[in-house]
């Protein structure tokens, strides 16, 4: 009895040292004088004894009751949130977007479909990919190239980065996002080049896109154009996905430019299998909670900092 009595001193020992206060298993078998295989014996005697217990939480568990009930689709959205920098929204964004290039690698297979939006964070997932294998994918832009002066988005670059790191292929949209009527915009839909991304659209297996705020947040490119921002802003929209621009409710804004924009719609990004987004700041808030609303996300990753925002306004 009184050698049990030792044993379980010694096993809470060891456990604490290990637990606790992060010692090795060397430095603790160094400490009280046995060999380290001894003390792996100890800690699994200590588990199971009941004298450790080890709990796995998933920090995005607490979101779930926030999106189940927010959500527009059958598929509610998981939230990751990520620690990030709390002095520096680079190097947050950095956090954000290395997480972001983790989870597409474990995403995609041979001959899935990639799409890309636009967005800073987007181009730090691209920046940070680094694929554990080749894959033979294709690799696609989710909306044309911004014209506006001071907003040019160099999205056709971002599909070629990402295609070279999965050693895929790169197919480029070399057309402008916004044009000048609906018939422009419905004839370079038949382009051959401009079909040949299109048509990948609905074939969609990941999407990765950013999340717009409107008013934009600091260093925020309008890609749509200042004017054409405004116009949307006070039709109540909040936020964006693709320049597809939504109200604190979800609903996606109907207006003159939007029928001349060409990109995926809503309808094509709720049919891929994954759509993940990326966002940091808390800037992005209200636009967040906008998209949430639409359904149209799978994933969601966000600094911690943001997500903690995120559950208070949703109360």
């Amino acid at each position: 009895m009184q050698g049990s009595s030792r044993l379980t001193t010694t096993l809470v020992q060891v456990a604490r040292l290990y637990y606790e206060e992060n010692c090795s298993q060397q430095q603790i078998a160094d400490q009280i004088g046995v060999s380290r295989s001894l003390i792996a014996l100890y800690l699994k005697m200590a588990r199971q004894q009941g004298i450790v217990r080890i709990e796995v939480r998933d920090p995005a568990e607490r979101y779930e009751p926030l999106t189940v009930r927010l959500g527009k689709a059958s598929r509610p959205t998981r939230i990751c949130p990520v620690p990030g920098s709390h002095t520096s929204p680079e190097l947050t964004r950095r956090a954000v977007g290395s997480a972001v290039a983790r989870f597409l690698d474990d995403q995609l297979h041979d001959g899935d479909v990639l799409g890309f939006g636009w967005g800073r964070a987007v181009m730090e997932v691209v920046g940070l990919l680094a694929p554990s294998k080749p894959r033979r994918i294709e690799v696609v832009p989710l909306i044309g190239e911004s014209s506006y002066t001071g907003s040019y988005t160099e999205l056709n670059e971002i599909i070629l980065r990402a295609a070279r790191s999965f050693s895929g292929d790169a197919f480029f949209l070399l057309a402008p996002m916004l044009v000048d009527s609906r018939k422009l915009r419905d004839a370079l839909l038949r382009d051959k080049g401009v079909r040949e991304v299109a048509d990948r659209w609905d074939r969609l297996e990941v999407a990765c896109v950013g999340i717009g705020a409107l008013p934009p947040a600091p260093g925020q490119i309008v890609y749509i154009g200042e004017k054409n921002a405004a116009r949307y802003q006070e039709q109540g929209a909040v936020g964006d996905i693709c320049a597809r621009y939504f109200t604190s409710q979800g609903d996606c804004l109907e207006s003159s430019p939007y029928a001349w924009l060409l990109g995926i719609s809503p309808e094509q990004l709720r049919k891929a299998k994954c759509v993940v987004a990326v966002a940091t700041g808390l800037q992005k808030q209200r636009a967040i909670l906008a998209v949430l609303r639409t359904g149209l996300l799978t994933d969601l990753f966000v600094d911690e900092e943001l997500g903690d925002a995120i559950l208070a306004e949703a109360g």
